[in-house]
């Protein structure tokens, strides 16, 4: 979906993996003095389920391939958008935010992560309009799985304070997270990291509704 044929500047901002979990928890106490990727990583996907990532994708240098925007930059970007949305409005579409993408240095391993607000209302998505596959999740949140689990797309219904009184129906919060060339992944890493994800996104738009969202998506 979002990600097909993405193409990403890879940055100066590298963290030696290792094949266990041990061994990343003992990494992971450096990541505090670390670039403002990292912060984000860890703020926006639970620093100890960016750890788990790490021993699931085996040794090599992992590195933040994405643009290094601020957490609170990425929420007041997605609020803002979302006040000025009317319906038949179609610039929210092309707006988007990459917050952690994450890269095997001399492999194609990746992690990678999408945010906007969704072209499909979840209506639309119940009439079968975005594809099969939908399942409903908690309270407000439509989950689409693939490719064996590694590949998941959640729909979110989030109400933002002073927008548009449509806005919670039509124009949910749509978030993407996807493993590359890792096969044997652990998928549920993969949703503990999404429903995080999910629910810093939440609370960082303060969606008046109020979704509820699963430990695991």
């Amino acid at each position: 979906m979002r990600f097909l044929g993405k193409v990403f500047p890879v940055l100066g901002v590298v963290v030696f993996m290792s094949s266990t979990l041990s061994s990343c928890s003992d990494e992971s106490s450096n990541r505090s003095n670390s670039p403002k990727g990292w912060s984000v990583c860890n703020e926006l996907f639970g620093s100890s389920s960016v750890d788990a990532l790490q021993g699931e994708m085996g040794s090599g240098v992992l590195r933040v391939e994405n643009s290094l925007t601020p957490v609170d930059e990425i929420m007041l970007s997605l609020s803002g958008m979302a006040r000025r949305w009317e319906p038949g409005s179609e610039l929210h579409y092309a707006i988007s935010e990459h917050p952690c993408d994450l890269g095997v240095e001399g492999r194609s391993d990746e992690f990678l992560s999408y945010v906007s607000w969704s072209a499909y209302s979840q209506q639309r998505i119940k009439a079968g309009e975005a594809g099969g596959g939908w399942q409903p999740v908690g309270k407000s949140i439509f989950v689409k799985r693939e490719e064996g689990g590694l590949h998941l797309v959640a729909v979110i219904s989030c109400k933002v304070e002073g927008t548009h009184e449509d806005q919670e129906s039509q124009l949910p919060l749509e978030i993407e997270t996807q493993v590359r060339n890792v096969p044997d992944f652990d998928v549920e890493v993969l949703r503990k990291m999404t429903a995080h994800f999910t629910r810093e996104l939440v609370d960082g738009l303060k969606c008046k509704n109020s979704p509820e969202v699963p430990g695991a998506i």
